[in-house]
């Protein structure tokens, strides 16, 4: 067994070990929440990560540590794919420094923890591009029906794998060797399975008149100033992906580009075009948009995959500071967390109080309500809590597509609160007697949640809008 190897393993099961020291983010508890209401597609992203979560529930329960054990899963199978594309490309020594450098980098390594649909989709990715890989490399139509399945599920994951297409064809139409193929009709076969798999989100789309396309549009222009927009893209790269990983991507879209204005085609400009497709857009939109540093994971897909052949110094580099991020994060999360003071010693142990503690509290008389004014928040306290948890009408507009509650006179509610302190005195005119929980009932950490959120009591509803 190869030293990579050894060391691949061992930072998987250090990840194992550490993540019940991680509660769920609120990012994960949401997604959890889709897989209750089962759908073709939902407003913030396409469907796969609820139907990932329904599974695991199904199979194995509702716990984080199910949820985490699939995350990993996830990581463990990108490995595996890196290492099968850099030996595609290069051999077999440069595939297993490439895998181990993959699961080094912080987005990876830590990022690797939470089952989000950016992890799902990196996945079908980088299951594409192998099987493009082998289709190229041995002219065999027959790649082209599993491709077209792969994008597909991609599609299904999120809707940066639409930039995985554009890629394909810009490189067919630029590789004069690979234009035979638009008049083969496997190419064809393989859009028309793709097109089927993803067709239920269109459908759901167009019924709801593509919803999520003003859904992300009105996200367009929101955030800080233009230039700190820019500075945040460019700082969160670096970071997150490494500085030889960032600038090694550069490098490869200046090749790429030097390949396509000499009309030539080969490793570089495929590499370049699958970098490009998704890194150039993001940056495009990043004035106006504050992106996440793990929306563009995908185009540091060929980076990594090379990363395995770069100068030992390089690679030196590249773990240095991947360890020193890696362990500082590890640092902050496990031993300089912010904790409360009210919730040291009880972290790990508060939220599975929390079905107790709203059964205790819940008004004998009148329905009770469970509410939230965040998504994250209102994924945790129906995960932990678990109770339907609503949100006040036009708040989001998924959870308004789940239904609405109908509140009668005497009802109570339970108002989880994050950062809105007004919502106790605008509950008031609406309810015979308000009060606020002195103790913290939840915790995680993520977005300084157990600092910021108050539990609104309300009791005796007499009428009016829910803020």
């Amino acid at each position: 067994m190869s030293i990579q190897l050894i060391l691949i393993i061992a930072i998987n099961l250090l990840k194992l070990g550490l993540i019940r020291f991680f509660p769920l983010i609120g990012d994960e508890a949401y997604y959890w929440l889709w897989a209750q209401h089962p759908d073709f597609s939902y407003v913030d992203h396409p469907p796969m990560i609820a139907y990932v979560n329904l599974i695991l529930s199904t199979l194995f329960g509702n716990s984080e540590l199910v949820v985490r054990l699939g995350a990993l899963t996830i990581v463990a199978l990108v490995t595996y794919l890196v290492y099968l594309i850099a030996k595609e490309f290069f051999d077999q020594r440069t595939a297993l420094w490439s895998a181990l450098l993959f699961n080094l980098v912080p987005t990876f390594f830590g990022g690797g923890m939470f089952l989000v649909p950016q992890m799902l989709v990196f996945f079908f990715w980088s299951l594409s591009f192998y099987l493009l890989v082998k289709l190229f490399k041995s002219g065999d139509g027959k790649y082209w029906y599993p491709l077209g399945l792969a994008i597909g599920l991609g599609l299904l994951s999120d809707y940066v794998m639409a930039l995985f297409v554009i890629a394909m064809l810009f490189y067919l139409l630029v590789d004069r060797e690979k234009r035979f193929w638009f008049t083969r009709k496997e190419p064809y076969l393989a859009a028309l399975i793709g097109l089927l798999v993803f067709s239920p989100v269109l459908i759901w789309n167009f019924g709801l008149g593509f919803t999520p396309l003003f859904y992300w549009g009105g996200k367009m222009g929101a955030g800080p100033r233009v230039g700190d927009n820019l500075l945040n893209f460019f700082g969160l790269q670096t970071l997150l992906y490494t500085p030889p990983i960032f600038l090694g991507t550069i490098y490869l879209l200046y090749k790429g580009a030097r390949q396509l204005l000499k009309r030539q085609a080969g490793t570089e400009l495929l590499l370049a075009t699958f970098a490009g497709a998704v890194f150039l857009p993001f940056t495009l939109i990043s004035p106006i948009i504050n992106v996440g540093g793990h929306w563009p994971a995908c185009s540091y897909l060929p980076a990594i995959v090379g990363s395995g052949k770069m100068k030992r110094w390089v690679i030196a580099v590249l773990i240095g500071f991947a360890l020193v991020l890696d362990l500082s994060g590890l640092a902050y999360y496990l031993f300089f967390y912010p904790t409360p003071a009210d919730l040291r010693g009880q972290e790990f142990t508060i939220n599975a109080q929390l079905p107790a503690y709203l059964k205790a509290t819940t008004p004998k008389s009148g329905k009770t309500y469970y509410f939230a004014n965040d998504l994250g928040l209102l994924g945790l306290v129906a995960f932990h809590g678990q109770v339907k948890v609503n949100m006040a009408p036009g708040r989001l507009k998924q959870v308004d597509m789940w239904g609405k509650p109908a509140l009668k006179t005497g009802d109570n509610i339970i108002y989880f609160a994050i950062n809105e302190q007004e919502i106790g005195d605008k509950l008031k005119p609406l309810f015979k007697k308000v009060w606020v929980e002195p103790r913290r009932r939840i915790f995680n950490k993520d977005a300084n949640l157990p600092n910021l959120t108050k539990i609104f009591h309300a009791e005796g509803y007499k009428g009016g809008i829910i803020p």
